[in-house]
């Protein structure tokens, strides 16, 4: 059965799956990505990771913003 990919869904997802290391309502937007770029995205996302979760640059998660 698939699980949606949501923060609620979380709890539910097995302990061999890699999840968050720390509270993500804690972070704030410091990155803005403009259009297109789900590639670029996707790796910037691994390495913000391990940074937060080191407890580092909490103040750099991405947002993206739409025309």
């Amino acid at each position: 059965m698939a699980i949606k990919l949501a923060e609620a869904a979380l709890p539910r997802i097995s302990d061999a799956v890699g999840k968050p290391a720390y509270e993500r309502s804690v972070l704030t937007p410091g990155i803005v990505h403009i259009g297109v770029g789900n590639f670029h995205r996707a790796h910037r996302a691994m390495y913000l990771d391990k940074l937060f979760a080191m407890g580092l640059d909490h103040d750099w998660v991405t947002t993206r913003r739409s025309r």
